[in-house]
Formats: C-alpha cells, sequence, structure tokens
C-alpha cells in the first residue's frame, strides 16, 4: 500500500504538468476506455466492435487479488474517458488513484454496482481465515462475471454508459450488444440444459472457489478448500481429509482447479479417491497475448461448460 501510495504521489505532480491541452487531446483522440481485468475489458471490446481506444491494465496474466498500478497505469488511467474496475477486496488501491485524478469528465463505473452481489460464504470444509470470521467481517464475492446472467446485464448497463459518452454511435453500440447479449443468453440456456440433465448436482474444487455466481444460477452444491479471494494456499489435514471423503461418498468423477493453480491439492485428493482433475477457468489470469491469440469470454465459458458436463456425469 505504501508503493501504491508513493506512485500516486509521483503521478499527481506530473499530471499537473502535463493537464494543458488534455481535454481538446482526448477529443481527437477519439473514445478512451481504461478497464483493470479481462472480463471487462472483453465485454466493452463488443461493444465497441473494436478494441481501438480501449486498455487492459492487468495484461501480463497476472492475478487480480495481487495487481497493484504503476506509474503508467496511473496516467492512463487519469486521462481516460471511463474507467471500469472490478470494486471488490482486490480494487482497494482504486480511491487512492480517483482522488489523485486530474480529470473532472473521467467516469467510473464498478461491476459490482451494476448487478447483484453475494456474500463469500463458508460452507462445510473449507479452510476459514480468522479474519472472515463473523458475518458482518465478510467480503462481498467479486466474480460478479461468471454469472453468463450477469455478463449479460453488465454489458447492457457498460453500453447504456458508453452511448452517454459517446452519442454519436450509439446505434452501432447498441446493435452490437444486442447481437452480444444474445449469444450469451443462448449460452446461458445450455448450461441450463446440461444441469438439468445432468446424474449430479455437487461439484468440488480442492483449490480456491470463485465460482459462486455460476452455481448460484443453476442450483448447484459445492465443496472446495478455500473461498474465492482467500490468500491461503495450503490445506489443513482436516480440510484434505474433508475433500478426500466427500469425494468418495459423492462418487463424483472430477475434482475440479481452477486457472493458475499448481494442482497439488487435487492431486493428493485425485490420488487418494480415484477422481480425475480439471480445471475451470475464473477469466482472471487473460494475458493480452492470449487475447492477441482469440481468448475471448464467451470461449472461455463453453470451454467451461465441456469440463462442467463432465464433471457433474
Amino acid at each position: 500500500m505504501k508503493k501504491i501510495i508513493s506512485v500516486i504521489v509521483i503521478v499527481t505532480a506530473l499530471l499537473v504538468l502535463c493537464s494543458c491541452g488534455t481535454a481538446e487531446e482526448k477529443k481527437q483522440d477519439g473514445l478512451s476506455i481504461v478497464c483493470t481485468a479481462f472480463p471487462q475489458y472483453d465485454f466493452i471490446k463488443n461493444i465497441l466492435g473494436t478494441d481501438e481506444g480501449l486498455t487492459l491494465l492487468l495484461d501480463d496474466g497476472g492475478d487480480l487479488h495481487s495487481y497493484e498500478p504503476t506509474a503508467q497505469d496511473i496516467i492512463k488511467i487519469s486521462s481516460a474517458d471511463i474507467f471500469v474496475y472490478v470494486g471488490g477486496i482486490s480494487d482497494q488501491w482504486v480511491d487512492g488513484v480517483l482522488a489523485s485524478a486530474n480529470n473532472q469528465s473521467l467516469r467510473t463505473v464498478a461491476l459490482m454496482e451494476l448487478v447483484e452481489t453475494y456474500d463469500e460464504e463458508y460452507v462445510a470444509g473449507m479452510e476459514h481465515e480468522h479474519h472472515h470470521e463473523g458475518e458482518s467481517h465478510r467480503n462481498k464475492d467479486e466474480h460478479v462475471w461468471l454469472s453468463l446472467k450477469n455478463a449479460a446485464s453488465i454489458t447492457e448497463k457498460l453500453c447504456g454508459i458508453i452511448c452517454e459518452t459517446d452519442s454519436e454511435n450509439t446505434d452501432k453500440y447498441k446493435a452490437n450488444t444486442k447481437a452480444y447479449t444474445e449469444e450469451l443468453d443462448k449460452l446461458d440456456s445450455e448450461y441450463q440444459s446440461t444441469v438439468a440433465s445432468a446424474k449430479r448436482s455437487t461439484l468440488l474444487f480442492a483449490d480456491r472457489f470463485p465460482f459462486r455466481y455460476l452455481v448460484e444460477d443453476y442450483s448447484l452444491e459445492y465443496y472446495a478448500a478455500f473461498a474465492g479471494c482467500s490468500s491461503e494456499s495450503e490445506a489443513s489435514f482436516q480440510t484434505m481429509a474433508f475433500l478426500i471423503n466427500k469425494t468418495k461418498e459423492s462418487d463424483l468423477p472430477v475434482v475440479l482447479t481452477i486457472d493458475g493453480s499448481d494442482g497439488s491439492i487435487a492431486k493428493t485428493v485425485c490420488e487418494a479417491s480415484g477422481a480425475k482433475a480439471a480445471s475451470l477457468d475464473s477469466c482472471q489470469s487473460v494475458s493480452l497475448a492470449d487475447i492477441t491469440s482469440g481468448t475471448t469470454y464467451v470461449g472461455i465459458m463453453k470451454k467451461n461448460l465441456e469440463v462442467l458436463r463432465e464433471a457433474l456425469n
């Protein structure tokens, strides 16, 4: 946090020196939108129909929960028309950056303010970090994009904000949004059909669990080693024993991990239970190189559907 504060002080001084002419330069350069993470970047790319003027800050495939903005990142935010961030515990740095931004016309959007949110919950067998004890100390689950219903709603609301900022291209943005949300709705229907016809309704994650919005959408039961934003990486003997016993007891064919995991807990559970390991992608570790090679939110969620189909059958 001290590092971020120092960077903000330096950048504030630079912005004051460079503030003259900023508005005119932005007008000439066209719409500028800065996003912290991949999900909102991809939603907006589909609204715009292009990535021109669109910036992804977390572009190296790093962990959203440990991201800290650089001086260049803060300058990009301060000179943008629209800044879109998640709004959860991982974005605690945002308030300080926005307070230093020398841009009165900057429009800021937190994804978590666009949809209904859930608290992180602690199910049976899950490691329970001490600072989370007690209902009043629980964080809101920030992984709102892992609901296809939320993704469609967020896209529509982002479209409205973009249209207010760039009214000359409203028709194009609305047409793009309609086509994209129809694609999201179709995929949501495929998820519903898959779950409705499945043999099981239980998932087990030998890992962190960022998928609460997905399981809530389709009324799935789950067990996991850690909550979605947990900083823990080593499971206790009790948690390991619970996951192994639950896998055997429920005759689960698949033990799940998430993107970026080393898979060590899942390996132990699989060796003890005979299940196989598979990964669901939480869309948190997508790099610019991945995007260039064709990775999209819809593509990730389609692959997740295939994993889900196997895990539930």
